[in-house]
């Protein structure tokens, strides 16, 4: 008899891994456009500033999907709340899990792990603020729930990894914010079968 329970478990602990090796993949397509290279003026900047930018976009990915995450959460029935939580969990270990693999010692992939929850308390922070800004908006009406928490989850990731990528520097109408913002829009359908499980029994 098929264990539903350990199957969903695993299920959601395969798609942490493959979502966490996505962020990577993803991160560098980005990283290696010739349009994003072009706005950051590559040429002129050194090999290890080209390496803290991919860098924030990893981070940046990975605190996209754990926002979707920790919504999923927040709106599914308590018999996946658990699951859910789980899979938020693994995603991040999952992320650090590759650096393991691929023969990184410990002491860097603790500084990793400190880069990440420095970033994620600063994306959780305006987050808050995005979604208080965004019930004042005439765009989203009260039926619109999912919609606005979206819009909320894409702008915070957008503005911070914009803001750290240009090292704080942001000029109005930047180029870049509409590349990265199309981007991370593109990004989030990886979330949806997540958001959509967590959904389908709530009420």
């Amino acid at each position: 008899m098929i264990d539903l329970k350990k199957e969903s478990e695993k299920m959601l602990l395969d798609a942490a891994e493959r979502l966490a090796q996505f962020v990577s993949s993803s991160s560098f397509e980005v990283w290696n456009r010739k349009d994003f290279r072009m706005y950051l003026d590559f040429d002129h900047i050194s090999v290890g500033e080209h390496d803290r930018i991919f860098n924030e976009l990893l981070v940046s990915t990975l605190g996209m999907y754990v926002l979707f995450a920790e919504y999923a959460v927040e709106r599914s029935h308590i018999a996946f709340k658990s699951l859910l939580t789980d899979f938020k969990n693994n995603l991040v270990l999952s992320f650090l899990d590759q650096f393991r693999k691929a023969g990184v010692e410990e002491k860097n992939i603790k500084e990793w792990s400190t880069l990440i929850n420095l970033r994620f308390k600063e994306y959780h922070d305006d987050y808050k603020v995005a979604l208080k800004e965004s019930e004042k908006a005439k765009e989203f009406d009260k039926t619109e729930d999912d919609l606005r928490i979206r819009w909320a989850i894409v702008e915070t990731i957008t503005i911070d990894c914009l803001d750290h990528v240009r090292r704080g520097k942001v000029e109005k109408d930047d180029p870049l914010w509409k590349l990265l913002r199309k981007w991370f829009i593109l990004r989030t359908a990886e979330m949806n079968p997540v958001v959509k499980l967590g959904q389908d029994k709530s009420s």
